[in-house]
């Protein structure tokens, strides 16, 4: 409802410029059609139905532009709400340009870090939404409440300060099993972060371009997107576990750098996560942790590139066979207990034949499991503003690793947009 109405504010704001400076303001939006059947039997239909996106955007005065985008979206095949709209904001925003040093956004707004592709440790603003990866951003990436300052202390410098009132988790399902051995599972709700000031999330970064070498320094203060999932053993006549996810305290330090030669570029970022659990003895909680990437984009021609990378996460105060034991004592699968360093690799191949058509296809795999995650989308434009979509989620491997415990969420999707 506060997101809803930061639109209805935002949209009153935009009639109001039209009467005074309609060459400022404009007004379009897109109807999409999609369809993203389920790829493991019976073969059902995760989603269907249709989305119209309304965008207005404009000038109030030459110190304010504003922006906004609300989606009426009607999913027939949402089994919580079938065939009922749902409308809510996408982004929502007002910039305020007040001195030559400094900009200013205010609203609902992505703000995404990193230098590397799909994978990047410190861009830690925006949750994920991991059950509706599909190919538009505002798909599979939540939009945050959010005042966003941008100071420009010289030509070379930018320093961005984010402050986020309200925490916002990634969109991941819970599953457990109907039962463990003799004891009945429960679930409880979310434990989520108290709203208020003290609670408040921010984040600062530096960014710096010098003639041969672009670089970044970062810093996030507030809470891990990822639930801790806590268990407690009740016993008596009915033994039962109790499973209660919960949301633990985190900073995260990063950095990232890119630069290019030739037909080459390069990207580099990594971050520490400092999590709770600091000596490592708190099996509910990740560990303090590393996780970096290193990269390079290879230019075949103005249409086709190719990037590779490499990821690794380092666990520190860690000790796997330890971890085991504590989770079976705690009523948790033993096999969930990951490993102390962990390498994966991933590639992007995108190919723009220009006006007609735009390929890309990610794939990420885990070195040790051979679990992967694969991306493909075909963009085709079939006319002026009419475009289809089309391309696959598929989740690959053992039903214990990372990838494989989501083979359920692999899905085709196929959609029709006509913007306007």
């Amino acid at each position: 409802m506060k997101k809803l109405l930061i639109f209805v504010v935002l949209f009153f704001l935009a009639g109001a410029t039209t009467k005074t400076n309609a060459q400022d303001f404009s007004f379009g939006g897109y109807v999409k059609f999609f369809a993203h059947p389920n790829l493991n039997s019976p073969y059902r239909l995760d989603k269907l139905g249709t989305r119209l996106q309304l965008k207005a955007q404009g000038s109030a005065s030459e110190a304010v532009d504003f922006f906004t985008a609300i989606d009426f979206n009607n999913d027939l095949a949402d089994s919580l709400n079938p065939g009922k709209m749902r409308i809510y904001p996408v982004e929502s925003y007002i910039d305020l340009f007040l001195v030559d040093w400094l900009d200013i956004r205010i609203g609902n707004q992505f703000i995404f870090w990193g230098t590397t592709n799909w994978i990047n440790p410190t861009d830690n603003i925006n949750p994920w939404d991991y059950v509706n990866i599909s190919a538009e951003v505002e798909d599979y990436r939540v939009p945050v409440t959010a005042a966003k300052f941008d100071f420009y202390p010289s030509d070379s410098f930018t320093l961005e300060f984010v402050w986020l009132p309200v925490f916002q988790a990634n969109k991941i399902p819970i599953e457990l099993p109907d039962r463990m051995g003799p004891l009945a599972v429960n679930l409880n709700s979310p434990e989520l972060p108290e709203t208020k000031l003290a609670n408040s999330q921010f984040a600062f970064r530096l960014s710096s371009s010098l003639p041969w070498f672009d670089y970044s320094l970062s810093y996030f203060h507030g809470y891990d997107k990822n639930f801790s999932l806590y268990s407690e053993t009740m016993f008596g006549q009915n033994p039962q576990i109790f499973f209660t996810p919960k949301y633990e305290k985190i900073d995260i330090f990063g950095a990232d750098f890119v630069t290019t030669f030739d037909k080459f570029a390069l990207q580099g970022e990594g971050a520490f996560f400092k999590t709770t659990d600091k000596d490592g003895k708190n099996i509910f909680v990740e560990n303090n942790h590393l996780k970096y990437v290193l990269g390079a984009d290879y230019y075949f021609s103005d249409k086709v590139t190719l990037n590779l990378q490499f990821i690794q996460n380092i666990r520190f105060n860690y000790d796997k066979t330890t971890e085991e034991k504590a989770r079976t004592q705690n009523g948790m699968p033993p096999d969930t207990a990951p490993d102390k360093t962990e390498q994966s690799a991933s590639a992007m191949l995108k190919i723009n034949s220009g006006d007609f058509f735009t390929v890309q296809i990610i794939s990420v795999v885990n070195l040790k499991d051979k679990d992967f995650f694969l991306l493909p989308i075909l963009n085709y434009n079939l006319a002026d503003a009419v475009n289809l979509y089309c391309g696959a989620t598929i989740f690959s491997g053992k039903e214990s690793s990372p990838f494989g415990r989501n083979k359920k969420y692999s899905r085709f999707f196929l959609e029709l947009k006509y913007g306007f």
